[in-house]
């Protein structure tokens, strides 16, 4: 683990950071699942969801209820020929 140069970068947090990224252990982890503000990964631009995008800036979930129909992840892919 990195050495700690000062607390938590979490608003409010005094523990040391000791966890990564600037982090105590408790928020690094929460970091890595999502659960903060700043994710790990780019997430569903629908408020209050923090999935990763599968498509379109949103969630599989998300991109099949704005976009019925169509398929996360199958952009570029041209119509199938006729046999």
């Amino acid at each position: 683990m990195p050495k700690p140069t000062g607390t938590c970068k979490h608003e409010g947090c005094k523990k040391p950071s000791h966890g990564g990224k600037g982090y105590c252990v408790r928020h690094y982890a929460a970091w890595k699942r999502g659960e903060l503000p700043k994710a790990r990964y780019k997430t569903c631009r629908v408020e209050g969801c923090r999935k990763p995008i599968a498509s379109r800036g949103r969630c599989a979930e998300h991109f099949a209820r704005d976009y019925p129909g169509k398929q996360a992840g199958a952009g570029g892919e041209g119509p199938t020929p006729a046999a």
